[in-house]
């Protein structure tokens, strides 16, 4: 038997086509399919040529989304980080604190505008 392969990410938000704009508008990704149910919406987004879709879910009947704290954040690997914060916070997410270097690594975190965080990564040199 073969290992199963990790293929998406979901996340709840309020409003799945306000989202999508999110995220193609500061992060480049593209739309790749959508569920539509009378009970929610659901929309897969991509990444370049990465193996793993972001899934937007929404609930169409109005339900509070509420963030909890067992969750971590959505991981970009970035060529240029601040060019990606910037496009970011451009299109309405907050940064979090200053960007930081552990090791080889260059982070940074934003939170969206919808209330997730990401967390930029860039290879030091």
């Amino acid at each position: 038997m073969s290992a199963p392969r990790l293929n998406f990410f979901k996340i709840t938000v309020a409003d799945a086509e306000e989202a999508a704009g999110f995220y193609v508008e500061a992060l480049g990704m593209t739309r790749r399919d959508v569920i539509d149910t009378p009970g929610f919406r659901e929309i897969m987004l991509t990444c370049g040529d990465a193996p793993f879709t972001l899934v937007l879910f929404e609930w169409k009947d109005g339900r509070a989304i509420k963030h909890g704290t067992n969750y971590g954040p959505l991981g970009f690997l970035t060529r240029d980080l601040e060019a990606t914060l910037a496009m970011l916070v451009e299109n309405g997410a907050k940064p979090k604190g200053a960007v930081a270097e552990f090791g080889s690594m260059r982070i940074a975190f934003a939170t969206t505008p919808h209330g997730h965080e990401i967390e930029l990564m860039q290879r030091a040199g």
